[in-house]
């Protein structure tokens, strides 16, 4: 890949990251929602950060094996 590839990606990742982090700040600021829609909100936002960022460990570990 070349660096300016995986500059954009960053830069898409850390967007994301940023506007997503801020949005379940106000999401869970938010008075008018019940707390167990926040907290199981939150979880499974959580969950699926958790399952992502191990699919990309998962990836950057077989292309250094070679196995890519």
């Amino acid at each position: 890949m070349k660096r300016i590839e995986v500059f954009g990606s960053v830069l898409i990742i850390f967007g994301t990251g940023i506007l997503s982090g801020y949005g379940m700040y106000l999401f869970v600021q938010a008075q008018d929602v019940p707390v167990i829609i926040r907290l199981g909100t939150v979880a499974l936002f959580a969950g699926i950060m958790v399952i992502l960022l191990s699919l990309v460990k998962e990836r950057v570990l077989e292309k250094k094996r070679g196995l890519l």
